[in-house]
Order: C-alpha cells, then sequence, then structure tokens
C-alpha cells in the first residue's frame, strides 16, 4: 500500500522578505547617524572686554525696568507699545541713524521688552547698539 509519494522539490529559502527587513535596518541606520552628528555642534562663543569704550558721543539710552516700562534718558515713554517706542526714539535721535544707543536694561526686565527694542531699532536702520552692563564683582 502506497500512501504518498516522495517529492522530488527541494526546499528553497524566500529571500524576498529577508533583503526587504535589511534595507528597512540600512535606512534606519542612516537616519540616525545623520541625526547623531548634528547634535554635535561646536560654538566659539565671543569674547567681551572688561574696560569699558569712552566715546565723545554718548548718544541716547534706553533704559527698561523690571516692569517693562522705557526710558529715554530719565524721561518715561508713555506707554510700552513699539509705535510709542519708535516715535520717541525718532525725536530723541533725529535725522542720523549712525548715531549710537546704549540699552540699559534690569536684570528682572521681560526679554520680551529687550526684543522689542532692538526689533524698533533695526526697524529705523539704526546700527550703532550697545548693550550696557555692570562687571561682576570678584569671586561671583
Amino acid at each position: 500500500m502506497r500512501l504518498s509519494r516522495p517529492r522530488d522539490d527541494e526546499p528553497e529559502i524566500n529571500l524576498i522578505s529577508l533583503i526587504d527587513v535589511l534595507f528597512v535596518i540600512v535606512i534606519f541606520l542612516m537616519v540616525t547617524t545623520t541625526f547623531a552628528r548634528q547634535s554635535g555642534l561646536r560654538l566659539e562663543l565671543p569674547q567681551a572686554s572688561p574696560a569699558p569704550e569712552t566715546t565723545t558721543d554718548p548718544g541716547v539710552t534706553v533704559a527698561i525696568d523690571r516692569n517693562g516700562r522705557y526710558f529715554l534718558g530719565e524721561q518715561a515713554v508713555v506707554n510700552a507699545r513699539p509705535e510709542t517706542l519708535r516715535r520717541a526714539l525718532e525725536q530723541a535721535i533725529g535725522p542720523d541713524r549712525n548715531r549710537r544707543v546704549a540699552v540699559r536694561a534690569d536684570g528682572r526686565a521681560s526679554h520680551q521688552s529687550v526684543v522689542t527694542v532692538f526689533d524698533v531699532l533695526a526697524q529705523m536702520g539704526v546700527r550703532d547698539v550697545v548693550i550696557e552692563t555692570v562687571q561682576a564683582a570678584e569671586g561671583s
């Protein structure tokens, strides 16, 4: 009695799915390697001179207090809107856009109020802008 006849076919391994898996692994490695290189960012930060710069023209001083109020010299600006600050700066600076503008901000002033001053000055075309700071005490 014959139940089954032996097959002449040899078993074969399907390589198509293996190639697909290896291709996905290669793509994954390429993408993660690219991100790893970008995270190693090297920066050379600028250095500041501790000696104050001496100039003959003191220019215009914009002061910002801890509450975000603006002052041109000793005179307060009416409100903190950029349009009002721009009009006040145009009156103080005049037509000379090469005049120096010093920004003095309280250490507790909001970052937005300082950025607003720089934004208004950039829109006006003022390029000589300095930030006034104090020298840190020894041991701080």
